[in-house]
C-alpha cells in the first residue's frame, strides 16, 4: 500500500496552538447511518509540550480504520527545519504505520500525514507524533483511543 505524506500550511491550527495545555485531549464523535449500518467516527487530539515547536496529534477511528495526523508550528513563528516521526501503534506497542519527514516549518505551521492502518475491533490504538531532530528534546504528542467497531 503506497502512503502519501502531505505537508500543508495549517494556519487555522496554529491559531489555536496556545489554547490547550500539554497532554490535554479532546474528542469529537460523529455518526452516519446507511440502511441498517451505523458508522461512528471518533477523532481525539492531544498536544505535546511547548518547545521550539508545538505539536498536536489527532487520531481518527472509523470502524477498524485508524488514521493519525500531526500538526506542528514554530514558537515565535520563525521558520526552521525539523525532523518528525508520525506513527500508529497497536495496543501491544507494535508499530502499525510510520512516516518520517524532515521539512522546514513555515510561520503558519504544517501538517504531517496522515498514516492509516486497520486495527482489530475491541482493541486500542495509539498515535504518536514527535520531533526527531538531533539535539532537540523529543517534544512528543501522544493520544490513545479504543477501536469499538
Amino acid at each position: 500500500m503506497k502512503r502519501h505524506v502531505a505537508l500543508l500550511v495549517a494556519g487555522a491550527v496554529v491559531a489555536g496552538l496556545g489554547l490547550a495545555g500539554a497532554g490535554q485531549a479532546a474528542a469529537r464523535t460523529t455518526g452516519t447511518t446507511t440502511g441498517t449500518t451505523t458508522t461512528t467516527t471518533t477523532t481525539t487530539c492531544a498536544w505535546g509540550p511547548l518547545g521550539l515547536v508545538r505539536n498536536q496529534v489527532c487520531l481518527t477511528v472509523n470502524g477498524s480504520l485508524a488514521s493519525a495526523t500531526g500538526y506542528s508550528a514554530t514558537s515565535g513563528g520563525v521558520p526552521r527545519p525539523v525532523s518528525y516521526n508520525l506513527e500508529t501503534r497497536a495496543a501491544d506497542g507494535f508499530v502499525l504505520e510510520r512516516e518520517d519527514v524532515t521539512a522546514t516549518v513555515p510561520a503558519g505551521g504544517l501538517t504531517v500525514g496522515p498514516v492509516a492502518s486497520n486495527v482489530p475491533c475491541g482493541s486500542g490504538v495509539t498515535a504518536v507524533f514527535r520531533v526527531t531532530t538531533p539535539g532537540w528534546p523529543p517534544l512528543t504528542a501522544t493520544v490513545t483511543a479504543p477501536v469499538t467497531c
